[in-house]
C-alpha cells in the first residue's frame, strides 16, 4: 500500500514537470510565431515605403521633363518676340528719317482737323474771294528752307517725301515733307495741300515709287473731286508712275495728292535712288 501511494506521487511529479515542459514550449513557439509575423509586417511596410517612394520620383522625374519642355518652349517665343521687336524698331527708325519734317509726317500724319474744316466750308470762287477756312490754312507756318519767289507773279513749286511712307494704306493724304521751291507761297508741307494763290489754269505732276510687290495708286484730289490717277504695280525690283495734267483752279481751292481707296499694299519709296514728288505752277 505504501508503495502504490509512493508511485501515485512519483507519476504525479513527472506529470507535472511534462506539462510545465509542455507549457514553457509552447510560450516559445508562440514568441517565435509573433517574431515572425512583426518581422514580416515590417518588411511590407518598407516595400510600402519603397514602392510609394519610386512612384514620388517618377512623378518628379515627369514633372522636370515636363517643365523643361515648357522653358525651351518659352526660350523660343521669346526669341521670336525680340526678333519682332527689333523688326518694328527698324521700321520705326526708317519711317520717322532724320528730319523733324519726317517725323511731322509718320506720327501725326494729315491734320485730320484742317481736312474736316475743308470738307465743311464752301468753295470760294474767282469773284467772290476766299473763304474763312482757307484764310486760315494760307496762314499756315511754311518750310523756312523755302526758296523766294523771283516774281509776284510767278507761282509755282516743288517738293518730295525724304523718306519712306511705311503701309499708308487707303485714302491717305501723302504728305511731301522736303519744298525746294514754293513761289507763291502756296504749298504746306504740314499737311500736303496746295492752296490756290490765285485763279487760273494750272499744271500739276506727281511721281510715285515702289519696289518688290507693292501696288498704289496715287490721285490728284482738287476740292475732294479726284482730277487724275496714276497706278503702279512694282512685281519686282524698283519701278517710279508719274502723271501730269491741267486744270483750273479758283484762289482758295486745295489741290493734294492721296492714295486712292481700294487695294494697296507695300510701302511708298522716295529717296536718294528715285524720289516721290508733287510739284505745280500756274500758267501766264
Amino acid at each position: 500500500m505504501k508503495i502504490m501511494n509512493m508511485l501515485c506521487v512519483i507519476f504525479g511529479f513527472l506529470h507535472g514537470i511534462c506539462v510545465l515542459a509542455g507549457h514553457q514550449g509552447l510560450e516559445i513557439h508562440t514568441a517565435d510565431v509573433e517574431e515572425k509575423r512583426l518581422c514580416s509586417e515590417e518588411k511590407i511596410f518598407h516595400i510600402q515605403q519603397i514602392d510609394f517612394l519610386m512612384r514620388k520620383v517618377s512623378e518628379l522625374s515627369a514633372g522636370f521633363q515636363q517643365q523643361k519642355t515648357e522653358i525651351i518652349e518659352l526660350k523660343k517665343e521669346n526669341e521670336n518676340l525680340i526678333g519682332a521687336l527689333s523688326d518694328i524698331k527698324k521700321m520705326l527708325q526708317n519711317s520717322m528719317g532724320n528730319d523733324d519734317h519726317s517725323k511731322l509726317k509718320y506720327e501725326n500724319g494729315f491734320n485730320k482737323s484742317l481736312l474736316q474744316e475743308v470738307k465743311k466750308s464752301a468753295k470760294a470762287t474767282e469773284l467772290k474771294g476766299i473763304s474763312k477756312v482757307r484764310k486760315e490754312r494760307l496762314l499756315l507756318p511754311l518750310d523756312t528752307t523755302q526758296t523766294p519767289s523771283a516774281s509776284k507773279d510767278i507761282i509755282a513749286f516743288y517738293a518730295y517725301m525724304t523718306g519712306d511712307t511705311i503701309n499708308p494704306g487707303a485714302s491717305r493724304t501723302l504728305i511731301f515733307d522736303k519744298i525746294i521751291t514754293n513761289a507763291g507761297n502756296g504749298y504746306h508741307n504740314a499737311t500736303g495741300a496746295f492752296i490756290v494763290p490765285r485763279t487760273g489754269f494750272y499744271v500739276f505732276t506727281w511721281s510715285m515709287r515702289l519696289v518688290n510687290g507693292a501696288y498704289h495708286q496715287a490721285e490728284l484730289v482738287h476740292n475732294h473731286n479726284v482730277m487724275g490717277v496714276a497706278y503702279l504695280y512694282a512685281p519686282t525690283g524698283d519701278h517710279t508712275v508719274s502723271d501730269t495734267l491741267v486744270i483750273h483752279v479758283n484762289q482758295g481751292d486745295d489741290v493734294f495728292i492721296r492714295t486712292q481707296s481700294g487695294a494697296n499694299a507695300g510701302n511708298i519709296e522716295s529717296g536718294p535712288g528715285g524720289r516721290t514728288a508733287f510739284s505745280g505752277w500756274k500758267l501766264n
